[in-house]
């Protein structure tokens, strides 16, 4: 049979379902539509971009249905969860830990869980150029920007500041909530002295020839190791829509395993489309960030003895707060 006899009177409609399926690819009613919000906030939050564009959402099954969040209102992504405005959130996980916390603390369940977890060593302390920088001291009394006085970068640099037997407040470090955006135009215009945030805003920050980049992920020990995103979703849902949330979670994972396959130049288009900036500057940034997933396990321990340890010793969740009270991998097994 030829293709000119497949596309003939009535058979038309059923010869196109045939060779999309061919393909690979899901038919546009077969999707299964997810709430889904996305932190527009840095490389390190690619991934989900990539899915969509590269269409591994859709050879699962899956279509999102986006909400952007913007870099500064991460807590937002959370409570939409809990709510049931969102299904999937894709974000930092800090906030999670402390929902959870206090719901354990008043005799509830968790509700809130994360199920993969991924972008290993996100975090950059930039400075004003005119700064010296030799070491911490060099940082006393700096007006540092964050996204938010909860911020996973924020998180992981109190930690290295612990390995190094020093803390913000001995720094006398004056913290200012910032969305990753503002953050260049606040140190041009000497509103700030420095900010900690992952690529591509360091580089775009450096472009202005008025910053520079004092501390990178490889420099912060063990913190700047540790995985600062999570996927997020309420227990009570995930559990009755177990197959919707193994399939999404299943395209995110696909996007991670071609990542290093994907050229360059594809990565910084869909970035800048998504993310905004500019391509040359998102291409300086592209050896420094890794926004794939990581194995569940590794990266909850590494999370664990990083970001969890620091939020512990500042009172910010429980002292008996566990690892299943954050994550729960058997959710998409």
């Amino acid at each position: 049979m030829t293709y000119k006899m497949l596309f003939t009177g009535r058979s038309f409609v059923a010869a196109a379902a045939f060779l999309a399926l061919g393909s690979g690819g899901a038919l546009a009613q077969d999707l299964t539509k997810v709430k889904t919000g996305w932190l527009r906030s840095s490389l390190s939050l690619v991934l989900h971009p990539i899915a969509l564009d590269e269409g591994f959402y859709k050879k699962r099954g899956v279509e999102p249905v986006t909400k952007v969040i913007r870099s500064g209102d991460g807590a937002i992504g959370p409570q939409s969860v809990m709510s049931g405005e969102l299904e999937v959130y894709i974000g930092v996980i800090s906030d999670v830990a402390k929902i959870n916390s206090e719901a354990l603390e008043i005799g509830q369940q968790p509700p809130l869980a994360v199920v993969a977890i991924g972008s290993p060593g996100a975090t950059n302390l930039v400075l004003k150029k005119t700064l010296p920088f030799n070491g911490l001291d060099d940082i006393k009394g700096l007006r540092i920007g964050v996204s938010s006085l909860g911020s996973a970068h924020l998180v992981t640099f109190r930690q290295f500041l612990a390995e190094k037997n020093t803390t913000v407040e001995k720094l006398g470090l004056r913290l200012v909530a910032l969305g990753g955006g503002d953050m260049p135009p606040a140190l041009v215009s000497g509103q700030i002295d420095g900010f900690l945030h992952s690529q591509p805003t360091p580089s775009i920050a450096i472009a202005t020839g008025q910053a520079k980049l004092v501390l990178a992920p490889s420099q912060m020990g063990v913190a700047g190791t540790s995985p600062n995103v999570g996927i997020i979703v309420s227990r009570k849902w995930a559990v009755a829509n177990k197959a919707a949330l193994t399939k999404f979670v299943a395209g995110l994972r696909d996007a991670s395993d071609a990542y290093a396959s994907i050229p360059k130049d594809r990565i910084v288009k869909i970035a800048a489309s998504h993310l905004g900036g500019e391509p040359e500057l998102i291409a300086a940034s592209y050896d420094s960030v890794d926004p794939r997933l990581v194995a569940g396990q590794q990266g909850a321990d590494t999370y664990w003895s990083v970001e969890m340890s620091a939020m512990k010793e500042r009172g910010e969740v429980g002292k008996n707060f566990q690892q299943k009270d954050l994550f729960d991998f058997r959710l998409i097994e």
